[in-house]
């Protein structure tokens, strides 16, 4: 499965386009292989990384049927029956995909943690009215959204893109029927060659040009997937021409040739491919042409469209299943660790995937095929679109509910949080205090959901008079704690997200010694000046992030100066965010060259620059998921002190100017040979690599204790020096 900056993403959706009456067996073969490849990447992602190309080879096939069906229609009666279209196609999809999202939702509230709960009930809205891959996108290009959880219908993006481009394509084909009519010209295919060749050739362009600037949000977006399904409908407007060729002495060669050439491009893809290649760049030209060319060895050849390779009944019936198969094996995957309270082994695998199929063929006959051919055969057009109000509706009401409920249950475990902080042995308190006896043992109550997240706002904050603005964003905000004090301390909040989970304690003593802080903050950004090319291993987001990231850093880092605070407190992800100077030198030394001037200049205008070591990393086992899955068993999502406690290479080039502090809290997360997931009741981690705002606010006593030690009384912190 391909990741993004959020999130994992579910890749390809079966085809789901009217077919004609005869079904030709080369499609159905390459919707068994694209199925396949999908739910491969889904089961097992390290051994097929590129299976997400399925997507490419549904597209295509998609763009091909449908415009070959809208063509028939527009050259037999020179009009389109849009009701008649939608019609059809909404008996062909809704059932099956209300019914799989609706018992997702269901198995979510009965299986899966409150805070879980909100996740799943937005996707399942915006699945409901097929805008979820826009929803997506946004969370692609949101950090706060980073780390989210997968949710049950987050496979339902490719369908949402489907859906959208039939909303406008049969109105776009008869839009250029009518203008060849106005023009006098008679020759109706070469219209539809040109103008599908214009969309197609501008959408290809726009996905090369935002997969290099944003490919994140590039992936899910409609406008950047167009052309694959232009390929197809090119297809459906020139194989008829081209047939010709396949009656030539060298015709049959070059059948053969686009066909096997054609499934090896597709198979290479889903094979090289990976998390990193750029996509849907110009790299997936290589799947999808693939596809084109088996689909035109078939339209050229009638018998190549029927080769024995297809033929085998296995392989026709997974394409006959395809779209349920699709429907059904993602939330399956997602549900399974909490049926087991394990994470699925191979024969657990196996298991799941022989229950998606069954459920696949159970859906087929008796849901699909159904709907397609009975559901509400003889109905009105007003009749149906009454029913399908209807349904829609009822998934937005049981999405609602689910939300609510989700907001109870959360409020429910912050109160109970409230309780057990009251004690002398929550979170932190548990390391030192007396009578603690059990400090790893497993969490008393359950702190997760967005009440947990680092990022939030106080009531004595507001946007700076004079912000920092990177992209319309306001960087820049101003929490006056001082109570109207005149010589109030002047502290700097300044990093990453690993800065931002620490201003849960920063607002806590600054309201306790009448601080005025100021905070800037950019999720995924090192301070350095230098820009940032890789983010947990994976390439960086490309220019638009590189460029996002050092227009923001720089702007800070010059504020700071200007400003002369009496304190500047900085942290940063700088284990999971890989620099690049030029320099060729490793990162501890990147980030002493390029960090250590800056933190130097405000040490020269600030009374104490102080960088608070980075918190252990959780290795994607010491989170609350982990915990939810072993309850009795906290340990089990622990972490070797000497993996989780890595090198924080920010920190290390703070240290580097004499005048600057570090404050290192490791001992409160780890012993000297663990790093745990869950201390003094409660869980310490929010998501995959921030602390949980309440076990922070237990480590407020200690953090304040050691910040006295490093700078002196906190309420009257040494004074700027004057310009």
């Amino acid at each position: 499965m391909q990741q993004t900056a959020v999130t994992g993403r579910p890749s390809a959706t079966p085809a789901t386009t009217h077919r004609p009456s005869k079904v030709r067996a080369d499609i159905q073969a390459l919707r068994a292989l694209a199925v396949v490849l999908v739910v491969v990447s889904h089961f097992w992602p390290g051994r097929l990384p590129g299976g997400y190309v399925g997507v490419d080879v549904f597209f295509v096939i998609s763009g091909f049927l449908i415009t070959n069906h809208l063509l028939a229609e527009l050259e037999s009666t020179g009009r389109l029956q849009f009701a008649r279209f939608y019609i059809r196609r909404a008996r062909r999809l809704l059932p099956a995909a209300f019914l799989v999202s609706l018992v997702s939702l269901a198995a979510v509230v009965v299986l899966m943690p409150a805070s879980t709960w909100r996740t799943a009930a937005e996707e399942t809205a915006a699945a409901t009215v097929y805008m979820e891959n826009w929803l997506l996108a946004g969370k692609s290009i949101d950090y706060s959204a980073h780390n989210a959880a997968a949710s049950t219908v987050q496979h339902y993006w490719s369908l949402s893109v489907e859906e959208q481009f039939y909303l406008v394509w049969p109105l776009f084909l008869l839009l250029v029927l009518v203008l060849a009519r106005k023009l006098g010209k008679p020759n109706h295919r070469r219209m539809w060659t040109i103008g599908i060749t214009v969309v197609t050739l501008l959408s290809f362009a726009y996905a090369v040009y935002f997969t290099a600037v944003d490919r994140s949000p590039a992936y899910f977006v409609t406008t950047t997937r167009v052309w694959e399904f232009g390929v197809g409908a090119l297809l459906a407007v020139l194989a008829t021409r081209l047939r010709v060729v396949a009656l030539r002495p060298a015709g049959r060669a070059a059948v053969l040739l686009l066909q096997w050439g054609g499934l090896a491009a597709v198979v290479v893809a889903a094979v090289l491919f990976d998390g990193q290649t750029a996509f849907p760049g110009p790299m997936a030209a290589v799947p999808v042409l693939g596809t084109a060319a088996v689909i035109l060895a078939g339209s050229l050849a009638p018998t190549a469209s029927s080769s024995w390779v297809f033929r085998p009944r296995p392989i026709q019936y997974l394409g006959d299943i395809s779209y349920s198969l699709y429907l059904w094996h993602w939330p399956l995957i997602l549900l399974a660790p909490y049926v087991l309270s394990r994470v699925p082994g191979l024969v657990d695998r196996l298991g799941i995937l022989a229950i998606a199929i069954a459920l696949a063929a159970l859906t087929k006959a008796l849901v699909e095929d159904p709907g397609r051919r009975r559901l509400l055969a003889k109905a009105s057009g007003r009749r149906f679109l009454a029913v399908f109000v209807a349904s829609v509706v009822t998934m937005l009401v049981a999405s609602g509910a689910v939300l609510l409920g989700g907001r109870v249950v959360l409020d429910a475990q912050a109160a109970q949080i409230e309780h057990l902080a009251e004690g002398s042995c929550f979170g932190a308190e548990a390391l030192t205090g007396t009578g603690c006896t059990d400090p790893f043992g497993p969490p008393k109550a359950t702190n997760a959901g967005e009440d947990e997240a680092p990022w939030f706002s106080a009531p004595e904050c507001a946007d700076d008079p004079d912000p920092i603005i990177v992209e319309d964003a306001v960087l820049l905000q101003t929490c006056d704690f001082s109570s109207g004090r005149s010589d109030a301390p002047i502290v700097w909040l300044v990093g990453d997200s690993h800065a931002e989970q620490w201003k849960v304690v920063v607002f806590e003593l600054a309201r306790e010694h009448g601080w005025i802080v100021r905070q800037s903050v950019q999720g995924g950004c090192p301070l350095a000046e230098a820009p940032r090319v890789a983010f947990n291993g994976q390439p960086g987001g490309g220019p638009a992030i590189e460029e996002r990231c050092m227009g923001w850093s720089e702007q800070v880092s010059q504020r700071i100066v200007d400003d002369r605070p009496d304190l500047v407190l900085v942290s940063t992800f700088g284990a999971g965010e890989t620099i690049d100077d030029g320099s060729g030198a490793d990162q501890q030394t990147q980030y002493r060259n390029t960090l250590l001037p800056r933190v130097s200049a405000w040490a020269d205008a600030a009374g104490t620059v102080v960088a608070i070591r980075d918190t252990p990393l959780t290795l994607a086992r010491s989170t609350p998921e982990c915990l939810q899955l072993n309850r009795g068993d906290p340990l089990a999502c622990a972490n070797p002190r000497a993996t989780a406690l890595v090198d924080d290479p920010a920190s290390a080039a703070v240290a580097a100017d004499p005048r600057a502090r570090v404050l290192d809290l490791s001992d409160q997360f780890c012993d000297e040979d663990t790093c745990y997931a869950a201390i003094g009741g409660i869980m310490v981690y929010f998501d995959l690599d921030h602390v949980s705002r309440s076990y922070m606010k237990s480590l407020i006593p200690v953090f304040e204790a050691r910040l006295t030690d490093a700078v002196g009384d906190l309420g009257q912190l040494a004074r700027r020096p004057e310009a």
